[in-house]
C-alpha cells in the first residue's frame, strides 16, 4: 500500500520488485505453518531485498528537484520509458535566455524564482505531472487528455506578469511547445530533443512568436537528419576526411584573385555534401569542433605548402575559428605547431573570428597575442549580423573586416547611407574591408566605388574543392596573361 500510494509517478524500474514482495507475502503462511528455519530465512531475505529495492532504486528522493519541488529529469525519463505504449500529452515551457537571466538576477534569486514557478505550476495543474528538466525548462505531462492549448495560454498569461520574489519583481519571457503521442518518437530522448529543438527555433527567430509551437512529425524528421549528420561528423573526425572547399576573394580595384576563404564540408553517401550551417552547430554542441577545426587548418597549411600552390601567387587563405575553438587554451600552440610543420609563413594564414567570440574578450586577446607574435593575422567575420560595434572591434588588432552578406545585400535591396558610412568609418580607422555576398557586376562596381578593398561571392565563384580551386586559379592566371599580352599588343600598335 505504501508503494502504491506514494506521491510521485509510478516508476516501476524493476518488475522483480513486485515478484519479491509477492514471494515474501506467500512465504509468511509457510513460516507459520511449517516453522522451518529455511522459510524464515527466505522470508527475511525477501524483506531485505524489497527494502533495498525500494529505498535504493525506487528512492523518491532520486526523482525530485529540490529547488522547484517538482519531479526531475530522471523521473520524466523513467516515467515516459515505462509507459511508452500509452497515450500522453505534454506542454513544455522554457525560460528564454535562461543563462543570461541567471547571470543578471544572480543564482540565489534565480533559484527562488524557480521555486515560485514550480509551486505555481503544481497548484495550477494538480491533475497533471509537473517536471523541471534543467536550464529553465519545465514540463506538464499527463496520460489523460487535457487541453494543451489552454494550458499554454494560462502559462503565457502568467509569465506576462511579474514574479514577486522577496521585495522585487522579476520578469521572464517563455516559449511553449506542445507534443503528444501522435508524434512517433523512437525514445524519450527523442521527445526531449524535439522539445529542445522547438524552443531553440523560437529563441533564434528574428521576431519571437508568442504562440506555442506544435511539435509534429517534421521535428522528428529533422531530429533523425541531425543524428545522421552527427554520425557523418563523427566518422569524418575519426578518419580525417573533412573536406575543405575554397572560395576566391578578389581585389575590388584590379579584380585579381588575391586570397580565398577555406570552408569545411562533410560528405556522406546518403546525405551528400553537408554545409557548415548544418554541421557546425552540432560540432560545437558535442565538442568535436576543436578536432574538426584542426583538420581544416592542417589541410590548408598543407595546400599552401605545395610548390604548385605557391606558383599561383595566392597572397593568403582565410581559415574560420569557431567561438568554441577560441576558448581552447591550447589553440595557439596547436596551430603554431601545424604551421611550422609545413613551413608555411604565418602571414599566409588569416584567421577569421566571428562576433560571438568577442564576448570572451580576455581569453581571445591572450590567444591572439600569442599567435600574432608568430605572424598570424586576424579578420573579423560577419560584421553586421550581431552585436559588435566600433569600440569592440578596436580592442582586437584585426587587419580586415568582413561585412556579412545580409548586411551587404540589404543595401542593394533598399539603398541608404548605412553601408557606405560603415565602410568609410572602418577605412578611416585603418582596416581593409571585404564585402561578402557579391552576386552581380553592378554590386561589384558599386562596392568598389564605396572604397571596399576585397570582394567575395557567387559573382566570382562558388566554393569548390581544393583540386578544383587549383585548376580555377590556373585558368584565371592564363586568362590574365592573355589579357596582359593583348594590352601590350594594343600599346605597340598605337605606338606604330
Amino acid at each position: 500500500m505504501f508503494y502504491r500510494q506514494r506521491k510521485y509517478p509510478p516508476l516501476r524500474r524493476d518488475r522483480a520488485f513486485a515478484f519479491v514482495v509477492s514471494a515474501g507475502i506467500l512465504l509468511l503462511p509457510l513460516c507459520l505453518v511449517t516453522q522451518q528455519p529455511v522459510f524464515y530465512a527466505a522470508s527475511y531475505a525477501c524483506l531485505l531485498i524489497s527494502l533495498w529495492n525500494y529505498f535504493g532504486k525506487q528512492n523518491p528522493e532520486q526523482f525530485f528537484e529540490n529547488r522547484t519541488g517538482l519531479f526531475n529529469r530522471r523521473a520524466f525519463e523513467c516515467l515516459m520509458r515505462e509507459n511508452a505504449s500509452r497515450r500522453y500529452s505534454i506542454v513544455s515551457l522554457c525560460i528564454r535566455n535562461y543563462l543570461d537571466m541567471r547571470e543578471l538576477y544572480g543564482e540565489r534569486q534565480m533559484d527562488r524564482c524557480l521555486t515560485h514557478i514550480g509551486r505555481w505550476l503544481h497548484e495550477v495543474f494538480p491533475a497533471q505531472n509537473t517536471f523541471y528538466l534543467r536550464n529553465g525548462n519545465f514540463v506538464v505531462q499527463s496520460f489523460a487528455p487535457f487541453d494543451q492549448a489552454e494550458a499554454a495560454e494560462r502559462i503565457q498569461a502568467r509569465f506576462a506578469e511579474s514574479w514577486h520574489v522577496g521585495d522585487v519583481d522579476r520578469f521572464f519571457d517563455v516559449s511553449c511547445a506542445l507534443l503528444d503521442s501522435s508524434v512517433r518518437a523512437a525514445s524519450v530522448h527523442d521527445i526531449m530533443n524535439c522539445l529542445a529543438m522547438a524552443h531553440h527555433r523560437q529563441d533564434h527567430t528574428v521576431l519571437p512568436d508568442k504562440r506555442p509551437v506544435q511539435v509534429d512529425g517534421a521535428y522528428v524528421d529533422d531530429l533523425r537528419k541531425e543524428v545522421a549528420v552527427k554520425r557523418a561528423l563523427e566518422h569524418a573526425v575519426e578518419t580525417d576526411s573533412v573536406c575543405v572547399f575554397l572560395q576566391p576573394i578578389v581585389d575590388a580595384r584590379t579584380q585579381r584573385i588575391v586570397g580565398a576563404e577555406a570552408l569545411a564540408r562533410l560528405y556522406d553517401k546518403e546525405l551528400g555534401y553537408i554545409s557548415p550551417g548544418v554541421f557546425i552547430p552540432i560540432a560545437e554542441k558535442d565538442g568535436s569542433i576543436t578536432a574538426l577545426g584542426k583538420q581544416v587548418f592542417e589541410k590548408v597549411c598543407k595546400f599552401m605548402s605545395w610548390p604548385e600552390t605557391q606558383a599561383l601567387g595566392l597572397d593568403w587563405v582565410n581559415v574560420n575559428l569557431s567561438p568554441v575553438q577560441c576558448m581552447n587554451p591550447h589553440l595557439a600552440e596547436e596551430f603554431i605547431a601545424i604551421q611550422r610543420k609545413y613551413g608555411v609563413p604565418a602571414a599566409k594564414i588569416h584567421l577569421e573570428i566571428t562576433e560571438e567570440s568577442i564576448i570572451n574578450l580576455t581569453t581571445l586577446q591572450n590567444q591572439i597575442a600569442r599567435m600574432r607574435k608568430e605572424g598570424f593575422r586576424f579578420v573579423l567575420d560577419d560584421y553586421g549580423s550581431g552585436y559588435s560595434n566600433l569600440m569592440m572591434v578596436r580592442n582586437i588588432p584585426f587587419i580586415n573586416i568582413k561585412l556579412d552578406m545580409t548586411f551587404v545585400r540589404a543595401h542593394f535591396e533598399d539603398p541608404n547611407t548605412l553601408l557606405p558610412d560603415t565602410i568609410r568609418a572602418f577605412r578611416e580607422l585603418g582596416f581593409s574591408i571585404t564585402a561578402e555576398g557579391v552576386e552581380t557586376s553592378a554590386m561589384a562596381l558599386a562596392l568598389d566605388e564605396m572604397d571596399t578593398t576585397y570582394l567575395q561571392g557567387f559573382h566570382y565563384a562558388r566554393p569548390m574543392p581544393m583540386e578544383d580551386f587549383y585548376v580555377f586559379m590556373k585558368a584565371a592566371g592564363r586568362q590574365a596573361e592573355e589579357e596582359e599580352a593583348g594590352d601590350d599588343c594594343m600599346v605597340a600598335a598605337k605606338s606604330v
